[in-house]
């Protein structure tokens, strides 16, 4: 819900603007390959100049009728944010108020200097940690760090030195420039040049197979490229230092081999979903093409879980996220779960386990440990994301969409069992006795035994069906006597 209440005009809202995902992560600019490479919550934010920065412009041209009416400013400025979350990336640096829902950025190219200030002195014995940021849009801004949640004092030093760090690091690599790199590397590539000086189905052939070797070669360079250089080395150990600078220099190069892996990869996925539109269009329309759109269904399955065993989930290790690790960790899940409808498709229910191994295996390498999930799923509710886990009476644990409903659940169980018997009455043929089982439900639902069982006792239990339990198994019946009590 909106609030109707005007923005507060504050150094936050002055900033670039943030599109936020609807769980309330930063939305990260994946075609110019931006990475978030560190969090720390509990910061200040300050406007240093003399008197208030100007007021946002509100876009009264755009066509939401929420922007032009709830996008209104305070009246009364206010010097200092606080309560934020600072977000690094490789691109800029991000707040957020993450109770108010409202992001700003500054972008690094905007940035002329940024050094670290304050600190423990003989007349200020706990001055607070800063970090002062000049301008060229908004003059000196500080960040102040109040420690995290833990609000301690030594730890507001190293969260200050964490960021200035990964701020340095960040402005030093220039990725923003990626993209004018990127695009004179494009334009020399050997696919265009040379199938330019072709025409027709050959220029189209020769184009397809270069661009699929350099593709190759580009994943070769990016995951293991640089091994020969390393072979070329004597055996002398290198010094501690050194080490450190190797490793990083050998970061920084695969991250600019990524960036344009990345986009690959991002094309091959939207390739996938428009051939599953297309299949599933052409299947529609014309029954004699089963045979083709089963081909290319499987190929853009097979290409799907490629790409997800890759590890295609953004996320930050719990070093990196600090103590805002579970929290980011909570929209991270729910995010997953929105994308392509996964929690929907599953009937607004998943146990744990499936959604630990699916998590996981969408996060590669970086997997998360059972106790991890645990915590993260304890957050949901306080963090107001739209789902939350729920137990049932046998122990079992499951993540629950909010809007799901026991009751319309319990009615589509219940037209099932009167559909099944509505068979045996017409003597279709069925090696049943009418009624379903635990398997029968999980079949057509789509969704695991163990959730079936618990549906049906739930089912059960509201009095929407019976149970028989014989030696065969339990099946179980509408409940007809539920039925005759209206009478």
């Amino acid at each position: 819900m909106v609030s109707s209440k005007p923005q507060r005009w504050s150094p936050l809202t002055c900033l670039g603007k943030t599109n936020l995902s609807p769980s309330g992560l930063i939305q990260l600019e994946a075609d110019v390959g931006e990475v978030e490479t560190l969090v720390r919550t509990n910061c200040e934010l300050r406007y240093e100049g003399s008197g208030p920065l100007p007021k946002p412009v509100v876009d009264t041209t755009s066509s939401s009728a929420v922007d032009s009416t709830t996008c209104r400013y305070s009246e009364t400025w206010t010097e200092r944010d606080v309560n934020l979350s600072c977000h690094i990336t490789t691109h800029r640096i991000v707040l957020l108020d993450e109770e108010e829902g409202i992001g700003g950025s500054i972008p690094y190219p905007l940035i002329q200097t940024a050094e670290g200030q304050g600190g423990p002195s003989f007349r200020s014995p706990k001055a607070s940690y800063k970090i002062e940021l000049n301008t060229l849009a908004w003059g000196e801004l500080l960040l102040v760090f109040r420690g995290g949640e833990s609000h301690s004092y030594s730890t507001s030093g190293k969260d200050r030195d964490a960021a200035l760090n990964a701020i340095h690091r960040a402005m030093k690599r220039k990725a923003w420039e990626d993209r004018q790199r990127q695009a004179v590397k494009e334009a020399a590539r050997p696919s265009k040049t040379i199938a330019a000086r072709k025409v027709g189905v050959d220029a189209i052939i020769t184009k397809n197979e270069l661009r699929l070797k350099e593709n190759a070669n580009l994943a070769d360079s990016a995951f293991g490229g640089g091994g020969s250089n390393n072979n070329t080395k004597t055996g002398i150990l290198a010094s501690t230092n050194n080490r450190k600078k190797g490793s990083q220099e050998d970061i920084d190069a695969f991250m600019r081999e990524a960036t344009p892996l990345l986009k690959v990869i991002h094309k091959y996925t939207r390739t996938i979903e428009r051939e599953r539109k297309a299949a599933a269009a052409l299947a529609n329309n014309n029954s004699h093409s089963n045979a083709v759109v089963t081909k290319e269904h499987k190929d853009a399955e097979k290409l799907a879980s490629m790409l997800e065993n890759m590890g295609m989930t953004s996320a930050l290790s719990e070093k990196q996220a600090g103590s805002t690790y579970h929290k980011q960790l909570a929209r991270q899940l729910v995010d997953f779960l929105r994308h392509n409808d996964k929690l929907t498709k599953a009937g607004g229910m998943m146990t744990l386990t499936d959604v630990y191994c699916l998590f996981n295996r969408a996060r590669g390498t970086n997997m998360i440990s059972p106790d991890d999930l645990l915590k993260a799923l304890d957050l949901m509710k306080e963090l107001q994301l739209g789902m939350s886990k729920r137990a049932f009476k046998s122990g079992v644990l499951v993540i629950q969409d909010d809007a799901y409903d026991d009751e319309i659940m319990a009615k589509k169980l219940a037209d099932l069992a009167s559909s099944s018997m509505k068979q045996k009455e017409n003597n279709q043929p069925s090696p049943d006795v009418g009624g379903i089982t635990v398997i029968d439900v999980s079949r057509k639902l789509k969704i695991s035994a163990i959730l079936a069982n618990e549906q049906l006792q739930s089912a059960e239990e509201m009095g929407h069906l019976c149970r028989d339990s014989t030696i065969e198994g339990i099946r179980y019946f509408p409940n007809l006597f539920q039925g005759a009590a209206s009478f």
